[in-house]
């Protein structure tokens, strides 16, 4: 990175104090403090949806970085949601809905063998209380919809590929059903964590029979409208889930572990 003096900036006025006051920080982290710096602006109030950045050289002297840095820190924004940038025409933060602001959890956590039952935890909690707000919300069209799935699923009972496209509409109609944007995200970042070991876990052609059982469990309660059932009956699918991704983990740590002893 392209070191700079620490004097004030000549082109910081009077409006962008604020903002430079909470942006300039040491220089390391480079690109991720910017988008860190960025968030938390926006977090606090202090940057709001449809408020112009400070142009390219304004934001160089706030920050005191280089300019690759800065455009690296910009397009990284723009993938998060936070930022929509206009050619010729600035930067600006973006609506920040629900699913915006929530975005970097989708990018951040990854499933490892210490946070496993944490994950499903959260998971318990989330797609619980989702699978009830679903059973009171559900309308002809959800329930026709879900049950529409769950034809499809027969279908598809020999091909992991189609399971894994299918059971992801599953869920993902289930988060809407909940009429909780906030729910809706949480329970996305959750399912996308450690998904490399669920597509593995998922050829096996036992595990996708078990999984459309529970499903239709799941759906059974919710054309009833039965918030209890369908709560129990998502607690039963997840614990299976959790089942099959820990064994999954803990084969690949087994694996690991012979051939770190075949090399010594």
């Amino acid at each position: 990175m392209t070191q700079r003096s620490d004097r004030p900036s000549k082109r910081t006025g009077t409006k962008l104090h604020p903002i430079a006051e909470t942006l300039q920080a040491a220089n390391t982290g480079v690109a991720q403090a910017v988008v860190n710096r960025i968030l938390d602006l926006v977090r606090t109030g202090m940057l709001r949806s449809g408020d112009r950045l400070p142009s390219e050289r304004e934001l160089i002297e706030i920050l005191n970085i280089s300019r690759p840095s800065l455009r690296e820190a910009i397009r990284a924004l723009s993938t998060l949601g936070v930022v929509d940038s206009r050619h010729g025409g600035g930067a600006y933060i973006t609506s920040l809905d629900a699913r915006t602001l929530l975005a970097p959890l989708d990018f951040f956590l990854s499933l490892t063998p210490s946070n496993l039952a944490d994950v499903f935890e959260s998971r318990r909690i989330i797609e619980i209380e989702i699978a009830r707000k679903a059973a009171v919300n559900a309308g002809d069209a959800d329930v026709e919809a879900l049950n529409g799935m769950l034809v499809a699923h027969e279908n598809v009972l020999a091909d992991p590929v189609g399971f894994r496209i299918l059971d992801a509409q599953f869920h993902g109609r289930l988060w809407q059903m909940s009429g909780n944007t906030v729910l809706d995200r949480i329970a996305y970042g959750l399912y996308n964590m450690g998904l490399d070991v669920r597509r593995r876990a998922t050829e096996d052609i036992a595990l996708i029979r078990r999984s459309l059982g529970e499903h239709k469990r799941i759906v059974r309660a919710i054309a009833d409208h039965d918030a209890v059932g369908a709560a129990e009956a998502m607690s039963a699918h997840l614990d299976h889930i959790e089942e099959s991704t820990r064994a999954m983990i803990e084969s690949d740590v087994a694996a690991l572990s012979r051939i770190s002893a075949l090399r010594r």
